[in-house]
């Protein structure tokens, strides 16, 4: 888990962490997901300094500790061991005496005031120097700032003094003179802390912050007020005296100035001037080099770390201080024999091994890219940047101290253009002249448009109307078609009846045809009957028998002839009866045939004047896609504009 911890989602870019950053290329601005500049951290080149959450406005940046873990074992009975930063009563003004009462009546078996391990620092860097007295060294009880060293500026680490912090050299001597074994739990101000206890090996397990401390208590209802006044608790172990000063501006130089005021010893604070001085320190002529150069990353010491959690101002430190030290000063006489001696420092001397308390240094190896000329010509190149004077704006704008910078931090990959003034400046007045472009071609296509407007409405107006058409034309001839079905119906009705009536009429016709032959036979018996009767009519006596048998058969004739004949009426009435029928049949056939007729004349017509109206849609529907096709050109050359 990272130590510094961002909330994308508040991340504004404005980047005030990279303005307070002393190590630039810990930041790195990106474009987030909706489009906005967000400026993620590096963790493996980030010095913990704290710098970046305080100067965070928009609360995006906060940092993890091992608070919650330190709970989790005090909840799990292990055996745990507290040594608390003199700063605790500044954090906790009011109210840390009894948080300490609160932990020891939990079962914390020993809390140690870290002012006894300040006291051992400035005793093991006084017989330091007194061994080494030409050495010149870098205070190192800020973690920070050995952070800065071991990562960023090499060439200093053979300067670091090789004597441990007050909080190292307290749990060194829990550890080597008290023989605690069990974990340790540091109560400090500062976030760095972490990286130094894994550092030196893990003599301290847990990191846990006044400000995170604060918190959780609060979050979990911890009952503690009121369980003891300042002045009732006592810490374990030897008593601290003047290293209680430590947290303050100057700390250690005050304490070693205290025992050797001869000693050539100043002082840096605050990340606005303690890394520019270190980066000058290692050019330096070496005999304006001091002795001692006391640094701390915040500008009003340990008491104004980002572990704090709440901020004072410089007035109501220097008050809480001044009393402090004025019981300190009282102290350390108590302290000191009556020929002046320190009687904690001769007792150091005679119980402590200063070997314990010293301190090695491992280089970390952070990947730090070198950018050429080269490529800083070509990030100007991205910024737009071609004269002297653009290259030198230094508006710090983008957090960095000038262009160049930005530069090179464009070449590392660990900003973008977008996060420079002067380009945005530079794309805006592109745009601007893009716009107005735009405005004005989207003036003439506005134009051109209208007009295609107009014909679009007069298109639809001309399928909507043809549509109208079709829609009566689709009526008119799906009544015309029924028509049509019903007087087909009608037509194959009367075939039917046709079919019957010439049936009759050809049987009618077959018995007329019988009669006449009937007709024709009576004939010529009768033309040979006459013949006969004339023949006979000659003859005198016998004329009588045979006239008689003409006049037989001349009945018989005749009756037969009559009969004939009244077949041949009864046939006639038959045929001309069936005759009758067939000709109104036809005549019904006829007229029906010609209502088909006309029907399917109007139903032509219907589908004819679909076919035009058809034929009108079909026009207007490809006025129409010429139109579509018109306005898609102009969408396309306003996006191509836009783009």
């Amino acid at each position: 888990m990272s130590t510094i911890a961002i909330n994308e989602s508040k991340c504004v870019g404005c980047n005030s962490c990279i303005r307070v950053c002393s190590v630039g290329d810990a930041n790195i601005a990106k474009i987030g997901p909706d489009g906005k500049i967000i400026i993620k951290i590096d963790d493996e080149k980030c010095i913990k300094c704290g710098a970046c959450i305080s100067a965070c406005t928009h609360g995006a940046r906060e940092y993890n500790d091992d608070t919650e873990d330190f709970f989790r074992a005090l909840d799990s009975n292990e055996e745990l061991a507290v040594i608390v930063a003199p700063a605790i009563k500044i954090a906790l003004e009011d109210k840390w005496a009894s948080i300490l009462t609160w932990f020891r009546r939990r079962g914390i078996k020993l809390i140690y005031d870290v002012s006894l391990g300040a006291d051992i620092c400035t005793w093991a860097h006084l017989r330091y120097l007194r061994q080494n007295p030409s050495a010149k060294i870098i205070s190192q009880p800020c973690a920070a700032i050995v952070n800065y060293v071991l990562k960023h500026e090499h060439t200093l680490v053979n300067s670091l003094s090789p004597i441990n912090s007050p909080m190292m050299c307290t749990a060194i001597y829990m550890r080597k003179y008290m023989n605690f074994d069990g974990k340790i739990a540091a109560f400090s101000p500062c976030i760095a802390k972490k990286d130094e206890f894994i550092q030196t090996g893990n003599f301290i397990n847990y990191n846990v912050t006044f400000k995170k401390l604060d918190e959780y208590l609060e979050k979990q209802g911890v009952n503690y007020r009121n369980l003891a006044e300042k002045s009732d608790f006592n810490f374990d172990g030897p008593r601290g005296y003047m290293g209680a000063v430590y947290p303050k501006p100057g700390g250690l130089k005050q304490n070693l100035l205290l025992h050797a005021p001869e000693l050539n010893c100043i002082s840096s604070e605050g990340i606005g001037r303690v890394y520019d001085e270190l980066r000058a320190y290692s050019h330096a002529i070496p005999q304006d080099v001091p002795t001692v150069f006391d640094v701390l990353n915040c500008e009003f010491g340990c008491i104004d770390g980002p572990g704090v959690g709440k901020p004072y101002d410089i007035f109501r430190i220097n008050s809480i201080m001044r009393n402090n030290e004025k019981h300190l000063q009282q102290a350390k006489l108590e302290n000191s024999t009556k020929k002046g001696e320190d009687k904690q420092f001769a007792w150091f001397d005679k119980e402590l091994n200063m070997d314990y308390f010293r301190r090695d240094y491992a280089l970390e190896n952070v990947n730090v890219r070198h950018i050429t000329d080269l490529e800083i010509r070509r990030s100007f190149e991205k910024l737009h940047k071609a004269t002297y004077s653009e290259m030198n704006l230094d508006c710090h704008s983008c957090g960095y101290k000038g262009c160049r910078e930005m530069a090179e931090a464009i070449a590392k990959g660990l900003s973008i253009p977008e996060n420079c003034r002067y380009f945005n400046d530079y794309v805006t007045a592109q745009h601007k002249e893009k716009i107005d472009k735009i405005s004005s071609e989207i003036f003439v296509m506005a134009s051109e448009l209208e007009e295609i407007i107009v014909s679009l409405s007069d298109s639809i107006d001309k399928v909507d109307s043809q549509i109208s058409y079709i829609s009566e034309s689709g009526v008119k001839s799906t009544e015309s078609m029924n028509s049509v079905e019903e007087y087909m119906s009608q037509l194959n009705k009367m075939t039917e009846t046709i079919v019957s009536l010439m049936k009759v009429i050809d049987t009618n016709v077959e018995s007329y045809s019988e009669m006449t032959n009937s007709v024709r036979a009576i004939a010529g018996k009768i033309n040979l009957l006459s013949l006969n009767a004339s023949i006979e009519s000659a003859r005198a006596g016998e004329a009588g028998k045979a006239f008689a048998v003409v006049a037989s058969n001349i009945r018989n004739l005749s009756e037969s002839s009559r009969q004939s004949v009244e077949n041949a009426e009864t046939n006639e009435e038959s045929i001309k009866s069936s005759i009758i029928d067939v000709n109104r049949t036809i005549d019904d056939f006829g007229r029906n045939f010609g209502k088909l007729i006309e029907m399917i004349r109007v139903a032509k017509e219907n589908v004819n004047l679909v076919a035009d109206r058809s034929q009108v849609i079909t026009t207007s529907m490809e006025t129409l896609d010429n139109i579509s096709k018109k306005i898609a050109d102009i969408v396309k050359k306003t996006t191509i504009i836009l783009t």
